[in-house]
C-alpha cells in the first residue's frame, strides 16, 4: 500500500481554542466516484449500456433508466431504487479530475494526469442526499461492481481525494457492505500534521465532521495511523453526535470532543 505524505498540516491540536479556527478548509468536495482508464480505454454509452443488459442485473445491480443521445456521453442508471449519473464516456470530452492526496493499493502508482477520467455520481433528485448512508453504499457497490468488468486504471473517491487500485477499492467495499469495518484508507485520506497528529479529510461526508487525533510521545506513526482507523471506524458505525464522550481503544481511554464551532472532532488521551 502507498500513501502519498502530503506537506505536514500546520495545526495546533494542544490547544483546544484551535476549535475556533477549524482545519483543512477546502471548497466543497464532489460527491462521486472517477473511474479512471488509459485514453483508448474509456467506454462508450453503447459499451455501458451493452454490459449493463449482458449482466442482467447479476454482476452488476443496475439498469440503465436513461440514454441520451451517444454525443451527450452519459447516462442514468437505477440501483437499489436511487439513481445515479455516470457520465464522461466517451465520445464525449472525458469528466474532469481533482487534486489527490493519498492513494491506496498499488505496486505502481499509475500518473493519473495521462488517464481519463468517468464519473459516477448521485442523480439530481437525490445529489442532496449524497452523504446519506444507503446513497453513498449503493454509489460504493455500483462502482466496485463496474471496476471489475471494465478496464479500469484506478478509482478516485472524491469527497476524500484519495485514488486507489481497482482490486483493492472492490476488496474493501465488499467487505465493508458486508458487515466488515469501514475502509478508512480510501473512504478517507488520513493527512500527518507537524504535531504527529492525524487528521481526516472526507470523514464528513459520512458523520458531519472531520477528526483530529492527537499524536502521543514514543507511538511510532503506523501505531497512530491503526488508532486513527480504529477511531474512524467507530465515529462512521456511531454517527454523529454533538456531546463529549470517552470509548477505550488499544492505547487507552480517549476523548472524543466534538467542536462548538466549525466541523471537527477532537480526539484527546486521557492520561
Amino acid at each position: 500500500m502507498n500513501i502519498i505524505e502530503p506537506e505536514p498540516v500546520k495545526t495546533n491540536p494542544s490547544s483546544r481554542k484551535a476549535e475556533d479556527r477549524g482545519v483543512l478548509a477546502a471548497a466543497a468536495p464532489r460527491n462521486g466516484v472517477s473511474l479512471y482508464f488509459k485514453p483508448a480505454e474509456r467506454p462508450s454509452v453503447e459499451a455501458i449500456a451493452a454490459l449493463i443488459e449482458a449482466s442482467a442485473g447479476r454482476e452488476i445491480m443496475a439498469r440503465v433508466t436513461h440514454r441520451p443521445p451517444a454525443e451527450e456521453g452519459w447516462v442514468e442508471l437505477l440501483a437499489s431504487g436511487l439513481t445515479f449519473d455516470l457520465s464522461g464516456l466517451a465520445p464525449a470530452k472525458a469528466a474532469a479530475q481533482g487534486d489527490i492526496l493519498q492513494n491506496h493499493g498499488f505496486e505502481t502508482v499509475p500518473r493519473i494526469e495521462e488517464l481519463e477520467a468517468i464519473e459516477l455520481a448521485p442523480g439530481g433528485h437525490i445529489a442532496g442526499g449524497a452523504g446519506l448512508v444507503p446513497v453513498i453504499r449503493t454509489l460504493a457497490g455500483l462502482a466496485a461492481s463496474l471496476s471489475l468488468k471494465l478496464p479500469v486504471s484506478a478509482i478516485g473517491w472524491q469527497s476524500a481525494q484519495t485514488v486507489m487500485e481497482p482490486r483493492y477499492f472492490a476488496q474493501i467495499i465488499v467487505n465493508w457492505l458486508a458487515g466488515g469495518a469501514f475502509p478508512a484508507l480510501g473512504l478517507t485520506a488520513l493527512l500527518r500534521a507537524d504535531d504527529g497528529s492525524l487528521l481526516t479529510r472526507g470523514l464528513s461526508r459520512f458523520v458531519g465532521r472531520e477528526m483530529q487525533l492527537e499524536g502521543a510521545s514514543g507511538e511510532t506513526p503506523s501505531e497512530t495511523l491503526k488508532l486513527a482507523i480504529r477511531v474512524v471506524d467507530y465515529l462512521v458505525r456511531q454517527g454523529a453526535f454533538d456531546q463529549p464522550r470517552e470509548i477505550d481503544s488499544p492505547k487507552g481511554r480517549l476523548l472524543l470532543e466534538p467542536s462548538r464551532k466549525g466541523k471537527q472532532i477532537w480526539v484527546w488521551r486521557q492520561h
